[in-house]
């Protein structure tokens, strides 16, 4: 089975999750279109982790380029159809629990504001995040508002990817300050996406 992606340098999620290995939470993609970038994450991570994935799917406008604005793409529910379908199957054998979400950033940060709750054999709530992969609206307000919602619950040592940073997409720079004035450091510069790492 197949599982597509429109990006690059998924290589990056690989080295995120590891260097976030021994951070408590979730890891979790913002954006997750054809699944191939939760599929890396999930890849990647080891036993027993929980990896989420946030997108509403439905042709909703969205900003897809900075300077460009609203426009629609192709993620149809056709296609949240299709990815949910390869996506359960690819994780049966998985020792993971993947939980997606069809949602936008913004109606998770309300509706999930005080964690997210988890079932196995007890019901348990996890408000922490290990790791991100932030591939949903390419605009400096966007990132700033999921930045804002993620850094505060993620610990030392979490790491956060950002794809499409080239100037083509967004003014990386202010994202890039963002960053540095909250505590978090760019240790891998792509020529796609951003790691950086929480001190």
């Amino acid at each position: 089975m197949a599982i597509h992606g429109d990006s690059g340098e998924y290589e990056f999620l690989i080295e995120a999750v590891q260097m976030s290995a021994g951070v408590d939470g979730m890891l979790c993609e913002v954006g997750l279109r054809r699944g191939l970038g939760t599929k890396t994450i999930i890849d990647a991570a080891a036993p027993g982790r929980i990896v989420i994935s946030i997108d509403p799917f439905g042709n909703i406008p969205y900003v897809g380029r900075e300077y460009v604005g609203l426009i629609r793409l192709d993620y149809t529910n056709d296609m949240y159809k299709q990815v949910l379908s390869d996506m359960s199957a690819y994780v049966l054998d998985k020792p993971i629990e993947w939980i997606p979400f069809k949602m936008t950033d913004h109606q998770f940060f309300s509706r999930y504001f005080d964690g997210v709750p988890l079932y196995d054999f007890e019901e348990t709530v996890c408000n922490k995040y290990a790791m991100i992969h932030l591939d949903g609206p390419h605009h400096y307000d966007a990132i700033e508002t999921e930045f804002i919602f993620f850094n505060e619950r993620m610990d030392s040592g979490a790491t956060i990817v950002i794809d499409d940073v080239t100037e083509d997409f967004i003014d990386i720079a202010p994202v890039n300050q963002l960053f540095e004035c909250n505590g978090w450091r760019l240790v891998k510069q792509g020529s796609k996406k951003n790691i950086y790492v929480k001190y």
